[in-house]
């Protein structure tokens, strides 16, 4: 009985046929041929592409994604036959999983740094945060890089976790996520931005831009938003290695390059966040204003004041501002005081309440 194509796909003609006739010669192929094949695969079975040698120095390891054990599939005279070349299912799906890894570590802002690690616990613990972030775990993902993040034997892969910290910080203040710092407040009757900021020791600015919320006026009644809960935040100014820490609750947050202006502008001491001023004027030395968007205007678009706390002297007109020059950042410039990116700074504004505290050191 042979098979023919109907109407509903492959289905009997009804003629009786010897099998015998039909499948003898391919049968003797498949033994001619598929033998050789099977014994070519178990030879090249025995390698392993990842047993190759690697160019990575002895005692180290690379950053990759974790390798996901497949199952093996026992040899199969049909597949080489019918597939010639087949390299075997554990085969194809170890070289997809590489290719997902590849497009993991490539995929902007996940970029895995390409120096080599020096410990086999921090490439542990990286991969636990690959994985996490696979899964979109972000808090896992940045509770073990706070794990990698006070290690001794991280030191070749700190800038890349404080810059992962920084990033999934950002993901999750500006967004509709959960967080550990974040509570959930359902507007009530009588609530007002100004005091909801102040009962929660925020800003009113992030209560807005976190929620999206445009028309605060008309903000409804039952309606649920995130706001931080009594954030602690504190930002320290590094000169020497122009950069400034914002630290959240005692655990980094994230860090900005930075600009100075002269040292003598730039004193060193504690200091708190005082005003905040948006598109702000440029005072000059001699008394004048130079207005928000003129060319001599150095300022960018924020300006946060600093008025010294504790033991430290006054400083006249010390603060953070923005820049638009990119190019003046770390390293010191004649004029000016703390700057930072345009962007830098208004996420600042949007952040720290007035009061936070803040540190210049040398």
């Amino acid at each position: 009985m042979s098979l023919q194509r109907g109407t509903y796909g492959i289905e009997f003609d009804g003629q009786q046929r010897s099998p015998l006739k039909k499948w003898w010669l391919p049968a003797i192929l498949v033994l001619v041929i598929g033998a050789p094949l099977l014994l070519l695969r178990g030879c090249a079975g025995r390698s392993d592409p990842r047993g190759q040698a690697d160019e990575t120095a002895p005692g180290q390891t690379r950053y990759s994604v974790p390798d996901v054990e497949t199952r093996r599939e026992r040899p199969s005279i049909w597949r080489h036959f019918l597939n010639f070349g087949w390299r075997g299912r554990a085969t194809e799906e170890a070289a997809e999983t590489t290719a997902s890894g590849e497009r993991w570590l490539n995929a902007e802002h996940k970029a895995m740094p390409t120096a080599a690690v020096q410990s086999a616990d921090v490439q542990r613990l990286l991969e636990q945060v690959a994985r996490h972030e696979t899964a979109d775990d972000l808090i896992a993902a940045r509770r073990v890089l706070h794990q990698v993040l006070i290690r001794r034997d991280a030191q070749d892969v700190r800038d890349f976790v404080e810059r992962k910290i920084g990033e999934i910080n950002t993901a999750l203040l500006f967004s509709d996520r959960a967080m550990p710092e974040k509570a959930r407040h359902r507007v009530a009757s009588g609530d007002l931005i100004s005091k909801m900021a102040k009962r929660y020791g925020t800003t009113q600015a992030y209560l807005l831009q976190a929620n999206g919320i445009a028309r605060p006026e008309r903000l409804r009644i039952g309606r649920e938003i995130w706001v931080l809960d009594k954030p602690a935040f504190e930002l320290t100014v590094f000169k020497q290695a122009a950069s400034a820490v914002l630290v959240l609750n005692g655990q980094f947050c994230k860090r900005y390059a930075v600009g100075l202006g002269p040292s003598a502008d730039v004193p060193a001491g504690t200091f708190a966040v005082r005003n905040k001023v948006s598109d702000p004027a440029y005072r000059l030395p001699d008394g004048g204003e130079v207005p928000f968007g003129h060319p001599q205007n150095i300022l960018g678009t924020r300006w946060i004041t600093l008025s010294a706390t504790g033991e430290t002297p006054p400083a006249r007109l010390l603060g953070l501002h923005g820049t638009w020059d990119v190019s003046s950042l770390g390293r010191v410039s004649g004029s000016g005081r703390v700057r930072f990116r345009n962007a830098d700074i208004e996420e600042l504004c949007v952040l720290l309440p007035d009061g936070t505290p803040v540190s210049i050191v040398e």
